[in-house]
């Protein structure tokens, strides 16, 4: 997606008024807290215009992260959209009651028969979590997924995209041999997308297998798979990695802050990822 070209340098004190403008201004966050004070404490908020990346290897925790992210926006006032291509939406939608409901058990949620009391539990919940849920959008194709967002979410609004996760796209013109050159699009394309509704978006990615292979596990950018353009388009790249019930989460960029980690929890029963007391 591209913005409305203007032929013509901005003018300095334009700059200075506008600058001035956007940190005066009341009507509009400038930033997101993502809900973890240990992330906003060690890297800071998501900034409009930002895309961020979240790299893991598969199991780790990408999708439980960033969908605790988005109910944690959710929660907070933010409109949280979520393209879930990895995974339906009735099954993002039992991760999401686990998370907010820490009596529940996921995979009990998805294999246990219920009973009526069980089942009158849960639409109760349901009408309470319905208020605390991202919309989302399962179609893995990128162009109708910008589409989608451009229709629906209101430029500079209180809005973050969530995307689990690049590697599933497709694209027009582009098939699984030109897999690099799909990844790289889509980064830009999100990046743009980004800047174009003044918004925040946060994508998983997946890091590559030979971290496995390592006597130091710690990852780095050259890590990220499929493309070597992810990182170029990435205003933060935040990488996840797991050791029993314990999420250690390296800032491997970042724009607007400094790097370093923190470390999480995570419920195994619920798939849920929480902060330590």
């Amino acid at each position: 997606m591209q913005q409305k070209q203007e032929h013509k340098f901005i003018e300095r004190e334009a700059a200075r008024i506008a600058w001035l403008k956007s940190l005066e201004s009341q009507d509009k966050k400038r930033f997101f807290r993502s809900g973890f004070t240990a992330h906003d404490q060690t890297a800071g908020g998501f900034q409009r215009g930002g895309s961020y990346l979240v790299a893991a290897r598969s199991g780790v925790g990408k999708t439980s992260y960033i969908l605790s992210l988005a109910y944690r926006q959710a929660r907070d006032g933010v409109k949280a959209y979520f393209a879930n291509l990895e995974m339906g939406t009735t099954q993002m939608w039992c991760r999401l009651a686990c998370i907010h409901d820490p009596t529940l058990n996921l995979r009990e949620l998805i294999e246990t028969d219920l009973s009526v009391e069980r089942m009158k539990y849960l639409i109760d919940l349901s009408t309470e979590l319905v208020n605390f849920s991202p919309l989302f959008f399962e179609n893995s194709d990128f162009t109708s997924l910008a589409k989608a967002a451009t229709q629906s979410i209101e430029p500079s609004s209180e809005s973050i995209l969530f995307v689990d996760y690049i590697g599933l796209f497709t694209m027009k013109g582009l098939g699984p041999q030109e897999r690099y050159w799909l990844i790289s699009e889509s980064a830009k394309q999100l990046k743009l997308l980004a800047r174009a509704l003044d918004i925040t978006v946060v994508s998983a990615v997946q890091l590559n297998r030979k971290i496995e292979d390592r006597k130091d596990k710690t990852p780095n950018l050259a890590d990220l798979r499929d493309s070597g353009e992810l990182e170029n388009h990435a205003d933060g790249v935040f990488a996840l990695t797991r050791q029993d019930d314990r999420i250690d989460v390296d800032i491997l960029k970042n724009r607007w802050g400094p790097l370093g980690s923190y470390c999480l929890r995570f419920d195994s029963p619920r798939a849920a990822i929480e902060e330590y007391d």
